[in-house]
Order: C-alpha cells, then structure tokens, then sequence
C-alpha cells in the first residue's frame, strides 16, 4: 500500500488517469441517479397519462350505461378497462347505487382516478361517476423496467467515456511531458544545445514550454541591456506624467494609507476647492474630510482598499457650492502605503440620468405616475412582501364614468383637464408614500402601501367617490360631471406576480361598472 502510495505521488500519469476516473465516477453516479429518478418519473406519468385516455375513451359508453341504468353494459366496460394490465379495479357509481365494481384495490404512489359522467343529453348533468384504481405492481415494473434500461445505457456511456478521456491523456500529454523530462536532464546548456520540440506539439503549450526553455540563454544575454534601457524609458516616462499630471482636466491625487492626501494635480484641487498654494506636506488634509455627507462611505471603502487591495469606484455629491456637484471617484493600490486615485466631475451625466429616469416614469399630460412607474413600484414591493409576509398593500384600479361622453361633447382640451383634476384629487387623498399613476386614457391605479383594511380601503375611496361626483367647473359656462368605477385588489403572500395584482383590480373595476358604475369592488 505504501509503495502503491508513493507511485501514485511520484507518477503524473497514474494521478491524472485516477483522478480522472475519479471524477468521472463521481459525475457517473450524479448522473445515473438523476436520469433513473427523471425515466422513473416520467415512465410513471406516462402510465397515469394512459390511464386518462382510458377513461376518456370509454366516457360516452358509460354515459349510455349510467343514463339507461344498464349494469351490464357497465360491468362490460369495466371488464374492457380491467384488460389493461395498469388498471387495478373500476367502480361505476350512480348515486348511491354501484352499476358495477370490478377488479382489486390496492395502493398506490397517487391516489385513485375519478371522472365525473355527464348525462348525453344534458350536458350540465351529472348521471354517475367512474373511479379507476391504478395497478401499482403493474406501473412499477414499467418503471422498473425503463429505470433499467436507462441506468444500463448509461452506465455504458460512462465507461467508454472514461476509458477514452483517460488514453487521451495518456496519449496526448503525459507521453510528451515524459519525452521533454528526459531530454531536459541531459540538457548541456553551456554547449548553446537546445530542446527538440515533440512532433506534433510545436504550436500547443508544451511547444511553447520548449520555446521558453530554449530563450532563455539568450535573455540572460539581454537582460543588461534592457535593464539600461529600461532605466532610461522611466525617466522619460516620469516627465511625460509629470507633464500630464500638471496639465489633465482629469483630478489626479495620491494618498497614504490612514487616507491622508500626499499630492494633488491642479484639477483636483479645483474640484474640491483646495487653494493651488497650498503645501498638503505643511497642512494635512484627510480625503475623507472632502467628501462631506459620505464622510463614512469613504472612509469604509479605504479601510476595504487597504485590506483587501480591492480598487474602490464611488460617486460623491458635494454641497460645498452653489449647486449640489457630483464627483466620480476611483481609487487603486499604486504600491505599498500609497494609494492613487482619479476623479471626474460627472455633474451633467448626473443630471441627465435624473431627468431621463424622471421623465421615464412619469405621464406627461397629469404629471403622476405612469404604467412604467407603476410596474417598479409594485416588483418592490412585491419584493417586500417575499421578505416580510405580513405586509401588505391595497391596489385601486378606477375607470371613470362619462368620461367619453364629456371628451366628445367638448373637445379633447377639456378632457385633459378632467384627468388634471381627477389625478390632482387622487394625489390629494393619499400618503405621500402611496403611489398614483394613470395607465393610460381615462385609467387610474392608486397603490396603498402598507394598507388592507377594508375599512381604511373604504374610507379612502368614500371620500374620493364624493368629491369626484361634484361637478368640475372647466372654464365659464361649461361644467363637467363624472363619476368612477373602483376596483380593489389586496398585494400580500398569495400573490404571484404584479400582473396578476393588477388583472384582479381589473376584474374587480368591471364587478363594480357591471353594479351600475360609480361605485366600488373589492376582489374576493
């Protein structure tokens, strides 16, 4: 055992081929056993599958039996089912009279199958019902039987597989590797003698071995050289940065470790208002000092920097100025006990993303919330509910009443301004951390959050159905009224998805229209 041991460190052919049966035993058994489970579960929904299409091919002749009270023809129907060796017995009830009742019972991995049997005549009619018992010994030697075939393909595949990944690696690898081994050892470097390259492998990674056990005389040759050269590039390069670090528009600044600035180019110093005099070796300024409110966001990111010399991106808002500035910060470790970071002003990006994000979810025409908005709103706090089960929110969807009527009789500009006034009235009514949107043409969704008590549900929409009932004064002479029809949908545990909260405050806003409109539902 021990000898066996010490080959098995000493031999990379023995470990690779071992390890690689290894590995593929471990993912052969993984495998087997997931497809035998899979073929077992499959094979065993074939047969119930079977077991339904039995029944639905004997239904209209039971329907005769049961609707002519023939308990010979439904003994002979449940003989027929019972031919099936899957089918383990079959009762024909009508009422509580049993028209016929053959086969044994037994049991089983699911329950038995009953169908109820309508009347031919009668569609609506229930004149019996028919419960099959599945033969459970039968379907598990089918399963047993795919199982077994599966296990056995596939176990074969496994064995070719393994024999074939381990010849390969016999073959293509270790044979190489012991070849370039034996002709290394007896390598005279000092005589310029030099590696033959196994045929075959000039281009592959053993090739490239080659290669670089073959150059490396010659870069011991060179090596004063380029250190000579080497040493005269640096200095151009250091007054190439130097002249950038002057001159670029881009904050470039380095620090200690404590987070403590070393130096600063001009355009950092303008960014952060540091007067150009002054000498940061004389009077120290701490980087974090600069960041204002994120004063401790900076100072966790040096301290995760330092310890872990993970490069740190951040964006600091600065509220030194007239207007509030956005700074894009990123810091890297530049060699031990310094740090080097640049900075940008992305003040305008800023902005733009705002403004672009605002306008994406907001309707144009109220100013409230729009469709897009309104599906963020509800994943949230969808994803609230996922993590806290007793909270809930309450979903309103309205449709206003005579809206069409009013837009057609005076114009589209006065229709405007009703959904004006009905988004201003909603807003108006709610929290501030409730949510109103318009969906689009004369359809609202109000998202209360935190709210499924029907009675403060009730009181909110009371109020709302009040003040929307009271005529709106447009312009002199014209005065437009309206009403609206609610539906209500509860947002807790059981709901599956955001579109399923809004498809059940849809079909609830259609129970209060079909109630005689202007009024509300709650989804039951």
């Amino acid at each position: 055992m021990t000898r066996l041991a010490r080959l098995f460190r000493k031999r990379l052919a023995l470990r690779s081929a071992g390890f690689t049966l290894l590995a593929v035993a471990v993912l052969g058994i993984a495998s087997l056993t997931g497809a035998i489970l899979v073929s077992e579960s499959r094979e065993r929904d074939r047969q119930y599958e079977r077991l339904e299409e039995l029944l639905t091919t004997v239904e209209r002749t039971v329907q005769i039996a049961c609707f002519l009270d023939d308990k010979e023809l439904a003994a002979e129907v449940a003989n027929g089912l019972l031919s099936n060796r899957i089918v383990g017995s079959v009762t024909v009830v009508q009422g509580s009279n049993v028209l016929a009742a053959q086969g044994t019972a037994g049991t089983g991995h699911r329950s038995s199958i009953e169908r109820a049997i309508m009347s031919p005549f009668v569609p609506e009619e229930q004149v019996c019902s028919v419960e099959l018992t599945p033969n459970d010994t039968e379907i598990s030697r089918s399963v047993m039987r795919a199982s077994l075939f599966t296990g056995v393909v596939l176990s074969l595949q496994l064995i070719a597989i393994g024999a074939v990944v381990v010849w390969v690696i016999l073959r293509m690898i270790i044979k190489p590797i012991t070849s370039v081994s034996r002709r290394l050892r007896a390598l005279a470097p000092e005589s310029g003698e030099q590696l033959r390259t196994p045929p075959g492998n000039q281009d592959d990674e053993l090739g490239h071995l080659v290669g670089s056990v073959n150059g490396m005389i010659e870069r011991l040759v060179r090596s004063i050289h380029d250190e000579r050269s080497m040493r005269l590039q640096r200095e151009v390069d250091e007054k190439r940065f130097r002249a950038i670090f002057e001159n670029v528009e881009t904050g470039i600044f380095e620090l200690n470790n404590e987070g403590r600035m070393l130096s600063a180019n001009p355009a950092f110093r303008r960014l952060f208002n540091i007067r150009p005099e002054l000498d940061l070796n004389q009077q120290p300024i701490h980087f974090a000092d600069l960041a204002g409110e994120a004063r401790e966001q900076v100072e966790d990111e040096l301290m995760l920097l330092v310890n872990r010399g993970r490069p740190c991106r951040m964006e600091l808002k600065l509220e030194s100025g007239e207007y509030p500035r956005w700074v894009s910060i990123l810091l890297n470790s530049f060699e031990e006990g310094r740090l080097q970071g640049v900075a940008n002003d992305v003040t305008e990006r800023q902005l733009a993303a705002h403004a672009a994000e605002h306008m994406a979810v907001t309707d144009l025409l109220t100013g409230i919330g729009n469709r897009r908005g309104l599906m963020m709103r509800l994943d949230q706090s969808m994803r609230i509910v996922e993590s806290d089960p007793g909270y809930k929110c309450a979903l309103v969807m309205l449709d206003l009443d005579r809206f069409k009527q009013a837009n057609d009789t005076y114009g589209h500009a006065v229709g405007d301004k009703v959904l004006h006034h009905v988004a201003s009235l909603l807003t108006e009514l709610v929290r501030q951390a409730d949510y109103v949107c318009r969906l689009g043409g004369d359809e609202f969704v109000v998202l209360l959050e935190g709210t499924a008590r029907r009675e403060d549900i009730e009181r909110v929409l009371d109020r709302f159905l009040e003040r929307v009932n009271q005529p709106i004064g447009i312009e002199p002479g014209i005065e437009v009224s309206i009403g609206a029809s609610l539906g209500v949908a509860i947002l807790d545990e059981n709901a599956q998805s955001a579109e399923d909260v809004l498809q059940r405050a849809d079909s609830a806003m259609y129970q209060a229209k079909h109630a005689g409109r202007n009024c509300y539902r709650f989804h039951s």
